[in-house]
This record gives structure tokens, sequence and C-alpha cells, in this order.
């Protein structure tokens, strides 16, 4: 199979070991490179190497694809946690906190740059310039997206309500870490207030 410059679904489905439902998904959500032919049958085309290179990932990453535990299980409806609540105040923060992360990078991020920050593969930013979600200029070989607005699309709501790779996963987490460590320090200060007034009182 691995000879195969191309898979199709049926054949990526038989090759995973996974149901239909969460070959579908993978697809539809780009956990894996891939072309829709637009037919009824054979409707998704895979690189035989970026097949080879995500069933490594699965055989190897612990807790890689964890988030979709129970997710295609017949048993029960499975509703999950969100890992981020994506309130206009919650993304507002994260995007200022994300700006100031990557203070240092310049104002137009290359694309290859900008994927690799978040944990995608170039070919989904690539498709974001195409789709004109994002907007791209290409100098020389390399293409270029501004910073200011990559970071708007990684804090919007649809993003932040359903993080997908393990890199973003991370920047949400310690985004997270800092709130609730603002938050704590906060709560001490005011303690510390209280006891003063009554230490004057």
């Amino acid at each position: 199979m691995t000879e195969k410059e191309f898979m199709s679904g049926s054949e990526l489905r038989q090759y995973l070991h996974i149901s239909t439902r969460k070959m579908k998904y993978l697809m539809d959500n780009n956990y894996i490179p891939h072309e829709n032919t637009g037919h009824t049958t054979h409707k998704y085309r895979v690189r035989t190497e970026d097949a080879v290179r995500f069933k490594a990932r699965m055989d190897t990453e612990p807790g890689f694809l964890s988030e979709l535990s129970g997710m295609f299980s017949n048993r029960t409806e499975w509703h999950p946690l969100p890992m981020f609540e994506a309130t206009p105040e919650n993304c507002e923060a994260f995007r200022r906190w994300l700006d100031s992360q990557l203070a240092e990078l310049p104002d137009a991020l290359p694309t290859q740059t900008a994927a690799e920050l978040v944990g995608h593969n170039p070919q989904s930013i690539h498709k974001l310039i195409k789709e004109n979600v994002l907007h791209g200029i290409k100098i020389g070989a390399v293409q270029y997206i501004p910073k200011t607005e990559f970071i708007s699309y990684m804090a919007s709501p649809k993003k932040l309500s359903t993080p997908r790779t393990e890199k973003y996963k991370e920047l949400i987490k310690a985004f997270k870490y800092k709130q609730r460590r603002e938050h704590e320090n906060e709560q001490r200060r005011c303690k510390r207030k209280m006891k003063s007034r009554d230490c004057i009182d």
C-alpha cells in the first residue's frame, strides 16, 4: 500500500484501522492533509507519505488524538468539556497574551513559521489564504501572512472552542495558567487589604 503515491479514503480507513465516521471527522477537520475530489465515491485522496506519517504518530505519540477518545462510540453520546470558554472577553484576553508572546517576531510571518507556532502543517495555512480567511503575499519562494491577522484568527471563538493540535493546546494551557496565577495574586491582594483595614479599625 505504501508503494502508491495516493490513498483513497477507504484505503486510508483500512490502513489506520478506524471507523468510517472517525475517518470522515479527521478529513473534515483537517487532521490529515488531503484533497477533496468532489466525487460521491472516493471523495478523499491522501498522499501515502502523509498517511504513513499520521499512523506513526498514532502508534508512537502518547495522547495523540486523545481529545477524540469515546467520540465515536455507539454506546454513549459524547459531550466533551470545552478546554477553553470562548467568551468575547476570554478571546480578547488570549489575543493580547498571544500578541505579547509573539512580540519579537516580524510583522510578516512566513507561512512555515506560522504553522509551526500552532502545530499546523503549512498546507493548512495555504488553504486559509486560498479561502481568503488570511491574506498572503509571496516574495520569492516564501509566502508571508500578517502577524496581527494570524493572531486574531488563532484567538477567534471558532478556533479556541475546538483546539486540534497539541501545540495550540499548550498555548491555551499556558494562557490559562497565567490567568489562574493572576486571579490568585488578586485574591491575595484583596485579603491583605481586608486585613490592613481590620488592623486600622
